[in-house]
């Protein structure tokens, strides 16, 4: 018994050596063979490399090639727009028996990153994108793959938020949240928040988006983050400070969001990081110098124009400079001139002149708009501050402005209490009043009637109380 082990040893030893020395032989020309059909054009590469994925050998040598051809078949097609054949490819037979041979890690693994190939080499086609995500799913369900169809309903959802179609979105988020809190996959989890916070914030739902922006950062803490998605929340975060008029906050993520960017070259989304950054810095520069709170108010006696200069040439580098230099940083920067000016017509030629750049990004132009309301506010103020009466055709003369802008404006500004006055619209005119003194007397009589009116309101309610005991 013990010659034959001693014979059968070597036997199996030469058996694996003969199939090892095979399977590199193999790997060989299935490399040479990969590098050769992407030397051809997109069309002619398609037969080659479907050819080295019909290999039946599934080696540990083999399937990061056949992996690799998968991408550059992926590639292939979309470089010839055909896009549904993504979608035939990867729920037919070859792509199936391949799939079937590694673990379901490794089949979400590839299949997310096809579908980012299908969007990253479309990204304005977002009804095709949107097509192909649903195949997808259609086919994970019906093969009862659950890990692999979360993911593939987390990118549809991104899908859907970019279409704005934002109802949609947030029905796949909540269904999804509900599987994940169960399983307990924090990656994924992570990601359904932050988009959650997204869609929140798109529907102006301020108080939940920071409740789903926390819960992605506590579900963040607990694991390793990539450094895309940290600042992909670093992002989000300073967003919704700056929503809340917290603009050096705000500032300070979104400085960590553009360093983490530039250390990965992701020049596209650092330029928007850094877009934010020189918001920022202008919507603060400019509350100091008009003494706005965070609401918003206007306060009058608001020339300082010496101290509201806004400074953003210091914010980059000379290499970062040169790096990020185009129209999104002119456009920041022309807005930060016209802003330290606080001229209305030039402020509303440069966004007009910069339409794609300022209006087409979210955060931007409703933040944009909030500051052109308030140079109007500033503006006319400084205006009307010598008068006790002034024509209105004057003042729109004098701010450039159409007359029934000013008008209305104006009387917005008369019912906010920004100013006291009346507009008499027989004559044309604005009669501003000097505020006086508060009647101190009227303020702590109207105080004791609202006191007298809860203390009867209270002996009523104990009356009844007592009224329904004795009955």
């Amino acid at each position: 018994m013990a010659d034959e082990m001693e014979i059968d040893e070597p036997t199996f030893e030469i058996i694996d050596e003969e199939q090892d020395a095979a399977d590199q032989a193999l790997a060989e020309q299935l490399e040479d063979a990969l590098q050769i059909a992407l030397t051809k054009k997109s069309a002619d590469q398609v037969p080659l490399l479907l050819k080295i994925l019909q290999e039946e050998s599934s080696s540990a040598r083999i399937v990061p090639i056949k992996e690799r051809t998968i991408y550059d078949l992926t590639r292939a097609y979309c470089d010839a727009e055909q896009y549904e054949q993504v979608v035939i490819f990867l729920t037919g037979e070859t792509a199936r028996t391949f799939l079937s041979q590694i673990t379901n890690a490794k089949t979400a693994k590839v299949v997310r990153h096809v579908l980012d190939i299908v969007c990253t080499a479309a990204p304005s086609q977002l009804i095709m994108q949107e097509s192909v995500a649903r195949s997808i799913l259609n086919w994970t369900v019906e093969a009862k793959r659950s890990f692999l169809r979360q993911r593939v309903e987390a990118r549809l959802a991104k899908i859907l938020f970019q279409q704005e179609n934002y109802i949609e979105a947030m029905n796949i988020c909540d269904k999804l949240l509900d599987e994940l809190k169960k399983l307990d996959d924090k990656q994924l989890l992570v990601e359904t928040h932050l988009l959650e916070s997204k869609i929140y914030f798109a529907l102006r739902n301020i108080a939940k988006s920071k409740a789903a922006l926390t819960a992605s950062r506590t579900a963040a803490n607990a694991i390793y983050v990539s450094p895309t998605l940290q600042a992909e929340i670093d992002s989000m975060s300073g967003t919704t400070h700056c929503e809340e008029g917290d603009y050096n906050t705000a500032h300070s993520y979104f400085l960590e969001a553009f360093e983490q960017l530039d250390q990965m070259n992701a020049t596209e989304e650092a330029v928007v990081a850094l877009k934010y950054m020189m918001l920022c810095k202008v919507l603060h520069s400019l509350r100091v110098a008009l003494k706005l709170s965070s609401e918003g108010v206007t306060g009058a006696g608001t020339d300082n124009s010496k101290s509201s200069v806004v400074d953003v040439s210091g914010m980059l580098t000379a290499r970062q400079g040169v790096k990020y230099a185009g129209r999104d940083i002119e456009a920041m920067s022309a807005i930060a001139k016209t802003a330290s000016n606080r001229n209305l017509k030039d402020f509303q030629a440069v966004l007009q002149e910069f339409k794609v750049e300022l209006q087409q990004d979210i955060l931007i132009n409703h933040h944009l708009n909030i500051l052109q309301e308030q140079l109007l506010e500033s503006n006319l103020i400084r205006i009307i501050e010598p008068y006790s009466c002034v024509e209105l055709h004057h003042v729109a003369k004098l701010i450039e402005m159409p007359l029934e802008v000013v008008e209305r404006k104006l009387s917005q500004m008369v019912l906010d209490g920004k100013f006291c006055g009346i507009l008499d619209q027989g004559k044309g005119q604005l009669i501003v009043f000097e505020e006086g003194e508060k009647d101190k007397a009227m303020e702590k009589g109207l105080e004791v009637i609202a006191n007298m009116d809860m203390v009867v309101t209270s002996l009523f309610e104990r009356s009844k109380a007592l009224r329904t005991m004795m009955i």
